[in-house]
């Protein structure tokens, strides 16, 4: 150190001491800054010189930067004519260049900007820097007569005149509007307010997802919530008199809503940052807090009054979907896990985890609900359709009994209820002893139930009935059942799949529902199509479309012209769940399908169908423990690309695995995939491929846009935003027909162009889900709810 430290001083006293040296030194600098700066110049005229306004714009920036840096280093260089030299040496022929673009490029970006402007749906910004652009060239053409400035190339000015005039279009970017509305109910509680008004609390699925609190009796509507950043709720419960809590999706956030102020409370999100869906509340009265559980994490929490939320961590390592929960009074925190599925048994004071499911229910795919009721601990498993009784100081198992409905009443003298089949049956907590009470009445499985006091009127048992607004009451008092269709408000449905047949006609498939609608370019309009089950991707044959719908992994065949909906292939049998990849190879009649796995399996599968004969092979588990997420064909190779997302099995680290780019033969059905050499680390999805005309392919790995030559690897690669989030992959690639590449990435949407590339963000909201291009060229989107139309 001390070495070091003196030759540091000696240097200093040497350059005190030689101020020649010093001055040469800063010469020096301000030579190299200078060749770097003609270096950059030389780049931009070229540029210029070939009318490539848009190459202009990628190294502006840089070159600015570099006119500064090289003023600042001729500042530290003694003696004006040195600096008088280096300025005019190589300053003052970059500052020519510069102004002779600076208008056009100030034209250039501000018409991104208007494009963007509309893309975001603020007209009034974009139509006010229209008249700002009017302006800016009216002064550009000033400004350059008076300078005499050289003519830039002619196709510089078409670029821009042609720019102008597609965002000057009234119709460049049109908002379609919703394509689907529905009411669905994803959750109900029913209760009273101060004033005795007995009331029903629906939490509907839409964008966003939506609170609508009526009365039971007459229907009408007391009061109507949006519950901001959701798509839905699946658990509502009620806390202390008046005040219910709703967990919600896909934020994880949690809500509060008193019914006596009508006050609606986003509370927050519930746990960390990947956690994307709370399943299910417990609310208890002793602690007054409300206990919940979520998804991908399998996380439980706490929320309190006063203090927030308390984060318990993941239940059970590994294990990262917790559907259901039950607070005991004896402090265990009951947790159904999966998957494989589990019960746990998780004492809040001493933290300690105890698995307390029998062995010979390990097989069922999930623990629906679970209730507590004095020292039992009901637990209602699927698919077998049974509800078992713990008790819940010993956790040993007591008993079982059937049962469809989710889960028990609370009591009610002592007796919980439950439903199954078409009948309500009372059980006693007792004596163990269940009686029918409602015999073949119930149209449909119960899906939740509440006990209502309606004073001189005694108790009445309510509950919801299926996902739609059907619902039921039961009079103790008359020993009357009924049930009926309450009102609610009709909510826009999140799509989650767009896709074109290629003849003007884009398809929008509802999440969940699994609605279908059809937007006809031709007549603008929108049809509803019936159900389908949720796509989630879809491939265009010989007028027909092909739908790969979630679950089962199944590919259906639909016929517009009939509106006929033909099950061609179904993937259950190999463990697989979502077609997240369908592609038709060009000039066949084969699909090729890439899935997803049911959880709790490991690997997905490449299936290959002919639908001309529905022949098909099927290559389960092509590569090992992950899933199949993007397909794209070359036809300069005859094979096809896909890309993996390593959510192909429980228990993923992203920090230890790394999801693949392959190819396999679009000739041999049979052949091995090609993993290819790829520079990144740590992708969780290569989730979108698109393959050029002159064989480039393009993908995005996670937030990284990059372009493959099959035979030079990657030579290009780009981050677009700054990280990925969540355990679906969320990115959409085309070429368009203008030649430039869109997409959209983490809700970003882009376009580059793949020459020169020029990259614009076309919407920033986050919110773009997909982009798809029909056959004249125009592209839609869809944000949600919301289908869009830009005519590039």
């Amino acid at each position: 150190m001390r070495i070091v430290l003196a030759s540091i001083l000696l240097v200093q006293v040497l350059l005190l001491s030689n101020p020649a040296s010093a001055a040469n030194a800063a010469y020096k600098n301000a030579e190299n800054a200078g060749k770097q700066l003609v270096q950059l110049n030389q780049l931009v005229v070229e540029a210029i010189n070939l009318g490539d306004i848009e190459k202009v714009d990628v190294l502006y920036n840089d070159f600015t930067n570099t006119i500064g840096k090289m003023e600042r280093a001729i500042g530290k260089v003694s003696g004006s004519s040195n600096r008088s030299k280096l300025l005019n040496k190589y300053v003052n022929p970059s500052k020519i260049t510069k102004e002779r673009v600076i208008y056009e490029i100030s034209q250039l970006r501000l018409i991104e900007s208007i494009e963007r402007s509309f893309f975001d749906g603020n007209t009034s910004k974009g139509n006010s820097d229209l008249r700002k652009l009017d302006r800016l060239k009216k002064r550009a053409v000033e400004i350059k007569k008076a300078g005499g400035y050289a003519q830039l190339p002619s196709r510089v000015s078409a670029y821009l005149t042609n720019a102008e005039k597609r965002v000057r279009k009234g119709n460049l970017v049109q908002n379609l509007g919703p394509q689907l509305t529905n009411i669905n109910v994803s959750t109900a509680a029913f209760g009273t307010s101060s004033n005795g008004e007995p009331l029903m609390l629906s939490v509907l699925q839409g964008m966003p997802g939506t609170l609508a609190v009526t009365n039971l009796y007459t229907k009408a509507l007391v009061d109507v919530k949006a519950l901001a950043d959701t798509t839905t709720g699946w658990s509502i419960e009620q806390g202390s008199p008046g005040t219910y809590y709703i967990g919600t999706t896909p934020n994880e956030m949690l809500y509060k809503y008193d019914v006596n102020t009508k006050k609606l409370t986003k509370l927050g999100k519930a746990t960390s940052i990947n956690n994307t869906v709370i399943w299910d509340l417990d609310y208890s009265a002793s602690t007054k807090a409300v206990y919940g559980v979520t998804s991908n994490e399998g996380k439980a929490f706490k929320y309190e009054e006063g203090k927030g939320f308390y984060d318990y961590g993941t239940i059970v390592s590994g294990k990262k979907d917790a559907k259901s929960v039950a607070y005991a009074s004896n402090n265990t925190l009951f947790a159904g896990i999966g998957s494989p599925v589990d019960l746990i048994a998780f004492d809040l004071k001493t933290k300690k985890k105890q698995s307390i499911l029998p062995s010979k229910y390990k097989g069922e795919k999930s623990i629906q609900s679970l209730d507590v009721v004095d020292n039992l601990l009901f637990v209602k498993v699927n698919p077998s359709a049974k509800i078992l009784y713990f008790d819940v100081n010993s956790k040993k198992y007591l008993g079982e009994f059937p049962a469809t409905s989710f889960g028990v009443s609370e009591k009610h003298g002592n007796v919980i209820y439950y439903g199954n089949g078409n009948s309500i049956f009372s059980f006693d907590v007792t004596t163990k002893e269940s009686k029918e009470v409602v015999k073949g009445k119930v149209p449909s499985t119960v899906t939740s139930f509440s006990l209502i006091n309606e004073g001189n009127n005694g108790y009445t048992l309510a509950g919801k009935l299926g996902n739609n607004e059907r619902y039921f009451t039961y009079s103790f008092k008359s020993d009357v059942f009924q049930h009926d269709l309450m009102t609610l408000p009709a909510q826009p449905i999140e799509l989650h799949h767009i896709g074109t047949d290629n003849s003007g006609n884009i398809y929008s498939s509802g999440f969940l529902n699994g609605s279908l609608a059809v937007y006809s370019s031709d007549a603008n309009e929108t049809t509803t199509r019936g159900t389908t089950g949720q796509v989630e991707d879809s491939a265009p044959i010989n007028g027909k479309m092909y739908l790969g719908v979630y679950p089962q992994a199944k590919i259906i065949e639909y016929q517009p012209q009939t509106n006929q909906k033909t099950e061609l292939l179904n993937l259950q049998g190999y463990g697989q769940d979502r077609p997240t990849a369908v592609i038709n190879v060009p000039g066949t009649n084969k699909l090729y399908i890439g899935t997803t796995p049911r959880s709790g399996y490991a690997g997905g599968a490449l299936a290959i169908l002919d639908v001309s004969n529905n022949k098909t092979v099927v290559k389960n588990k092509l590569i090992p423990n992950q899933s199949i997420v993007s397909l794209a064909y070359s036809k300069h190779q005859k094979v096809v690309y896909g890309g993996t997302s390593i959510f192909g099995k429980p228990n993923v680290d992203p920090s230890k695995t790394n999801a693949v780019l392959f190819t396999v033969s679009a000739n041999n059905p049979n052949a091995n995939p090609v993993v290819l050499k790829m520079p990144f680390s740590n992708i969780r999805f290569y989730s979108a491929i698109t393959v050029a005309n002159n064989g480039m392919v393009w993908g995005l790995a996670d937030e990284i846009l990059y372009a493959y030559d099959p035979a030079k690897g990657v030579v290009f690669s780009k981050k677009i935003v700054k990280d990925v989030s969540g355990h679906s992959p969320n990115g959409s690639l085309l070429i368009g027909k203008d030649g430039y590449l869109y997409g959209v990435v983490e809700g970003t949407m882009f376009k580059l162009n793949p020459n020169n590339k020029k990259l614009v963000f076309l919407r920033t909201k986050k919110d773009v889900k997909q982009v798809i291009q029909d056959t004249d060229g125009t592209i839609y989107f869809h944000d949600g709810a919301r289908l869009w139309k830009y005519s590039i």
